[in-house]
């Protein structure tokens, strides 16, 4: 096997040891996928049965800015908060073409800046005070449907509130508190033979939410990485996210419209992050990674000031074999 040197590497052929070992292992080792739709893995590649895999990813996400319903970034008189996530995420290949993952984070939030919402009663999260909760437990299932000439996973999601506590109003609230069914696909392709030891890949969701005083709101999400390995144990990879609302309403509202109580849930929040990120693999079994994001346009949301994420993951490695750049 390769040491801490670069390898020759390979080209992806049907008798090739990455091409089988793909095959076989899949995409064991989650990132920080599941936890938010801005930073998702593709989950193309689906791991064989009986792999295991789990991850532990802690996100800081500051928002000095509101993106109003015209794009314009807007900075809301010192309105400031920040949010930490700390996530479990897990997932298991049931057969070698069917794999469940989940994830549950415990969200922490805090306000600072003037009296929110002018003042306005039932915005307890925005007390100054720092509140945490778990929040949203999120289960799926993908199907392994292709994995030449590109890798293609479909999925199936539900999320539901853990509980009725965590905040839902108010700029550092945690969470919606909705249940939703999520649909969509991972897409995956190595580019070894234009690019050596580069790979591509995307997610796409669609989100069935709950409706709110008989509103739709539902969304869909987007998420593109391309990435290369530098050397067998170190890649680096750019990211793009998407979010578009179907429905929802334009924010902020005058405190005299009867949707007030209810505008933060029913905001049709739309955005487009960019970011960078890199992993470092200590064994063939233990990655860390971190990842940097920032929000360059959006309407009716929070704008993502800076966001950083850090996470450890125990799982196969199979996304280097993928690209070909380890030999035995």
């Amino acid at each position: 096997m390769c040491g801490n040197n670069d390898c020759e590497p390979y080209r992806l052929t049907a008798d090739s040891l990455p091409y089988r070992r793909l095959i076989a292992w899949g995409r064991g080792a989650l990132a920080a996928a599941l936890l938010l739709p801005a930073l998702g893995s593709a989950q193309a590649w689906l791991p064989n049965k009986g792999t295991f895999s789990t991850a532990l990813v802690i996100s800081d996400v500051l928002n000095t800015q509101h993106w109003l319903p015209d794009g314009t970034a807007f900075d809301p008189g010192g309105a400031h908060t920040r949010s930490t996530t700390y996530a479990l995420l897990a997932s298991y290949g049931l057969t070698d073409r069917i794999m469940l993952s989940g994830s549950l984070p415990y969200v922490e939030t805090k306000y600072w800046g003037p009296p929110s919402h002018g003042g306005a009663p039932g915005f307890n999260a925005d007390d100054g005070d720092t509140h945490g909760f778990l929040t949203d437990l999120r289960v799926n299932i993908h199907y392994q449907l292709l994995e030449e000439p590109v890798a293609l996973a479909p999925f199936i999601g539900y999320v539901i509130p853990t509980n009725n506590n965590y905040f839902t109003k108010g700029h550092a609230a945690q969470g919606r508190g909705l249940e939703e069914l999520l649909v969509g696909f991972g897409l995956g392709k190595n580019l070894d033979p234009w690019i050596p030891r580069t790979y591509a890949q995307m997610k796409y969701t669609y989100a069935f939410v709950e409706k709110v005083v008989d509103m739709n709101h539902d969304r869909d999400n987007l998420s593109v990485e391309i990435g290369t390995f530098i050397t067998p144990r170190w890649n680096v990879a750019a990211y793009g996210w998407w979010q578009w609302a179907h429905g929802g309403i334009d924010v902020p509202i005058p405190q005299s419209d009867p949707l007030f109580p209810v505008h933060d849930i029913l905001a049709a929040d739309e955005y487009v992050n960019i970011g960078f990120g890199t992993g470092w693999a200590f064994t063939p079994t233990v990655t860390a990674f971190a990842t940097y994001s920032h929000g360059i346009s959006g309407r009716n949301g929070h704008r993502v000031n800076q966001g950083v994420q850090f996470g450890v993951s125990y799982g196969f490695r199979p996304r280097a074999e993928a690209v070909g750049v380890a030999k035995q």
